[in-house]
């Protein structure tokens, strides 16, 4: 027995390598473009915001085959001054998106790479800053914004804030971690609630990016995905197999819980239980206040779970996303399985809005899709394939 858990831990330690080296290290993808990270989408009022690798495009939700466009940005493709696009964040007044890429400059021994942060207006793609911001490393995940700042982790290590309406620093420095932040920052009134691979979870004044707690949570593996609120705790997942419920206050973890593989994706919760998917296809349901576990479910075999859990707004379904392109709908009550969507295409972000599933993907022959939650039937996907003649 002991055997078995070591391989399939030695299989599965595979696959996140893989999934890790392609996270970094894409190729091959949308013509010229190469993508380096996975594509993200948000969702408001009645329009899809989605950067597919070449564009970052506003798509109107009401449709039955394929959305119409509201605007692109660019308006043409144009890898060699834009792009590829990568994350977008919809400030809560819904007027500016904040939008990032992976850009170079230069050419031979003289070429660099750089993230690049950029303002749009959510109502018609013009540009809002002077001109973009760049940092060393990619922006790997969406920012949050609060109270006109941006807040927005970086490969480079560092956590960067911006004004909103013209792109300065908030900040008198970036704050500094010691590993990658691939995670979004959770703003709860004035504190920033931050996660990196270098195994912590920090809090920091908005207003200044100073820590807050006397010393960071720390965890015994990397940490990935946005922190969880539910009451006065934060829950977070890290690659050592564990879920820990932290005080918001700082401190140590008031329970843990081993799952059997690394936790990648998001957290969901209804208020009472907190639901989670490690990247082996097992889904868990634990007590918020205890740890204890509900139920436990095998998803998939095979495919990576890295999106995901995500809830419907009644609290029936949770959706969740492999790695290879398949969408899976659990019932809540006991993990039982509602429906499953293979299709083809790594799925990139998921997000869910009045009963429609929004997702990204590369490396299919659709970059942007919406499904009914409640059965998984296809409302519309983008772009159109061209009709046979």
């Amino acid at each position: 027995m002991k055997k078995k858990w070591i391989d399939t831990r030695a299989r599965w330690g595979l696959t996140l390598g893989a999934l890790i080296i392609t996270c970094v290290a894409l190729t091959g993808c949308s013509g010229s473009s190469r993508p380096t990270t996975w594509t993200v989408l948000a969702v408001g009022d009645g329009i899809v915001y989605a950067a597919d690798l070449e564009q970052v495009h506003a798509l109107s939700t009401d449709a039955s085959d394929s959305p119409d466009i509201v605007w692109s940005f660019p308006e043409e493709p144009d890898l060699r001054s834009y792009g590829p696009f990568y994350t977008v964040t919809l400030a809560p007044d819904g007027g500016v998106l904040l939008v990032t890429s992976y850009e170079r400059t230069g050419s031979g021994i003289f070429a660099r790479s750089y993230g690049v942060l950029r303002a749009l207006s959510a109502d018609d793609g013009t540009e809002l800053w002077p001109q973009p911001v760049t940092a060393n490393g990619e922006f790997v995940a969406p920012g949050a914004v609060a109270d006109g700042t941006l807040v927005i982790g970086n490969s480079d290590g560092n956590v960067y804030a911006f004004d909103v309406e013209d792109g300065s620093p908030a900040w008198s420095q970036p704050f500094s971690t010691d590993g990658r932040v691939w995670s979004s920052p959770l703003v709860i009134s004035d504190t920033v609630y931050v996660t990196s691979l270098d195994h912590r979870l920090y809090a920091l004044d908005l207003a200044t990016g100073r820590e807050r707690w006397e010393r960071p949570f720390e965890a015994g593996g990397a940490i990935i995905g946005q922190p969880l609120r539910l009451g006065d705790h934060l829950y977070v997942g890290g690659f050592d197999s564990t879920l820990y419920a932290v005080p918001l206050g700082g401190g140590s973890a008031v329970w843990q819980f081993q799952g059997q593989d690394w936790f990648w994706g998001t957290l969901a919760t209804d208020g009472s239980t907190i639901y989670a998917a490690d990247v082996g296809g097992t889904v868990y349901a634990l007590d918020a206040e205890t740890g204890d576990p509900q139920w436990t479910r095998p998803v998939s075999l095979g495919e990576p779970i890295r999106l995901g859990p995500g809830l419907s707004a009644d609290g029936q379904i949770l959706v969740l996303a492999g790695h290879a392109g398949t969408l899976y709908a659990l019932d809540t009550e006991d993990g039982s399985q509602r429906w499953a969507v293979p299709q083809v295409g790594q799925l990139a972000s998921m997000e869910i809005s009045e009963g429609v599933i929004y997702v990204t993907r590369i490396f299919g022959d659709y970059r942007v899709q919406a499904f009914q939650i409640d059965s998984g039937e296809e409302v519309w996907s983008f772009p159109p394939l061209e009709s046979e003649e």
